[in-house]
């Protein structure tokens, strides 16, 4: 099972997606994502928040 989330997800206007393994891994890779495309380089409480509850479990 892996890991999923969008920005359209959470509700920005972007067409970045991303799935992983774990859930460590996704948080990583959206915090990445976040600082380099949307200048939110402090990966805050609230947002890591915000990506848990749009994060969906998938199986490939």
């Amino acid at each position: 099972m892996y890991r999923e989330i969008s920005c359209r997800d959470a509700g920005a206007d972007c067409d970045f997606m991303v799935r992983a393994e774990t859930q460590e891994e996704l948080l990583e890779i959206v915090a990445d994502h976040a600082c380099r495309s949307h200048n939110l380089c402090e990966f805050s409480p609230l947002l890591r928040e915000k990506v848990l509850t749009h994060m969906k479990t998938v199986t490939l």
